[in-house]
């Protein structure tokens, strides 16, 4: 196995059976580069393969982070909507992108049956967008929209900070993801309020990203006027 990567035993929350998953040694991976909407490339092990655990015998699966905290009310639901018809397969051990792009769908039908909060069905969504992304293919844009859709109403709706998230950030992403699906003036609106945000300006960097995605943006406006 690859020595970036080992297993260890837990207990699923759902199905209360001991199960191995496998973690990847973070501190061990170095940082390539970052994409404009938050996605790090790694050089020598891609750390979002292993981001989510699936447990072999109910299927039940979500972000490592989010694994054990699954709510008693909820393991009814995964039994009903998910085990009861899913075949025993393993996830441990190295994993192919199509391995990932696998786990984190289960991650997303899981949220679902869960009816799980809009900003955690976003953040998985976007994550199969990288994915996508990295193999190159076009369905990144189906999954970027999806978490567009699923922030938006996450912003609307939700209270900050969301997990990690604070507002001004939420707002950057969903600029971004405007950019990145083609709604250019949306995403012109959404930046300059990222840059005419008294609060933002607690965050330089995110201030420098946001004018600097803003004049892209806008750029690509003009081209397509010009064409």
């Amino acid at each position: 196995m690859n020595e970036l990567i080992y297993n260890k035993k837990i207990i699923c929350p759902a199905c209360n059976k001991e199960i191995e998953v496998t973690k990847a040694k973070t501190k061990a991976c170095k940082v390539k580069s970052r994409d404009t909407d938050m996605c790090v490339n790694y050089e020598n092990l891609n750390i979002l393969f292993y981001e989510v655990w699936v447990c072999e015998n109910c299927g039940y699966a979500a972000l490592q982070d989010k694994f054990e905290g699954l709510f008693t009310k909820d393991s009814q639901a995964i039994k009903d909507k998910i085990s009861n018809h899913w075949i025993k397969r393993s996830f441990t051990g190295e994993r192919t992108i199509e391995d990932a792009l696998t786990a984190f769908k289960l991650a997303l039908l899981s949220l679902k049956v869960r009816n799980a909060k809009s900003s955690e069905l976003a953040k998985v969504c976007l994550r199969i967008a990288w994915l996508y992304r990295s193999k190159e293919d076009p369905k990144e844009i189906e999954f970027l929209n999806f978490a567009l859709t699923s922030y938006s109403d996450a912003y609307q709706k939700e209270r900050f900070p969301l997990d990690k998230l604070d507002e001004n950030t939420c707002m950057y992403i969903i600029a971004e993801l405007f950019r990145r699906v083609g709604k250019l003036n949306d995403a012109i609106l959404w930046f300059s309020r990222i840059v005419s945000s008294v609060e933002a300006r607690g965050n330089p960097k995110l201030i420098e990203m946001a004018r600097d995605q803003y004049q892209v943006a806008k750029d690509q406006l003009a081209n397509v006027k010009n064409t």
